[in-house]
């Protein structure tokens, strides 16, 4: 499980709200303390960054991991 502290609520609902729009994909690797997969899924893959798009595999060898 994944937890932040925070020193201004402002913030900290500004995150819970950024967050709850997350593939849930992105929210287990959060809660996964794995950083790495988390760059992987949210770099831009749009048509023009198609080639940061994770491929089947890295994503499940980023799953296994956990």
């Amino acid at each position: 499980m994944f937890y932040q502290e925070f020193n201004d609520v402002e913030q900290a609902i500004y995150f819970e709200k950024k967050i709850k729009n997350w593939s849930a994909l992105k929210k287990l690797a959060l809660a996964n303390d794995n950083f790495d997969m988390l760059q992987i899924l949210s770099e831009c893959r749009n048509f023009t960054h198609s080639k940061y798009k994770p491929t089947n595999e890295e994503v499940s060898t980023a799953l296994d991991q956990t």
